[in-house]
């Protein structure tokens, strides 16, 4: 997803970094269903750094093993979430945005918890949030890990 949003990360002036853990296994699951989430995520982080300065938007992707789950995170140096509303947000119809529908978030995690998954967000201590979903790692991965 990072490839596919280059040219738009470009004309809003977005630094997309990442910190991608190599040795993660493949997670089951509908590709073009995670890769909506990614892309969702990637475009509201986009978004919410639209009153930033150019040279000052970016946005960092990492993935990474948390005992049985494989993790994935947005983060963002945006306007972060207003208090209070950290769940109200993945609520159909919800929306900060004046042009929004209210339906990407939710979208969203209705496919995390279809995989068996979750996805959260956390204000950053600084500045921006940092979306979170978990997604199971393969059994098979476990079972070698374990023998």
């Amino acid at each position: 997803m990072v490839g596919l949003l280059h040219s738009d990360a470009v004309i809003r002036n977005v630094t997309v970094s990442t910190e991608l853990d190599p040795l993660l296994p493949l997670v089951r699951g509908d590709r073009i269903q995670l890769q909506q989430v990614a892309l969702n995520l990637m475009l509201n982080a986009f978004e919410a750094m639209n009153e930033r300065a150019n040279g000052e938007r970016g946005v960092l992707i990492r993935t990474g093993r948390k005992d049985d789950q494989i993790l994935a995170a947005v983060a963002d140096i945006g306007h972060g979430i207003a208090a209070g509303e950290a769940e109200k947000i993945f609520k159909p119809f919800y929306t900060s945005k004046p042009q929004g529908l209210g339906m990407g978030l939710s979208i969203c995690r209705s496919i995390i918890n279809s995989h068996h998954g979750r996805l959260w967000v956390e204000n950053n201590p600084d500045c921006g949030a940092t979306f979170y979903f978990s997604l199971p790692a393969p059994a098979q991965d476990l079972i070698s890990k374990q023998g």
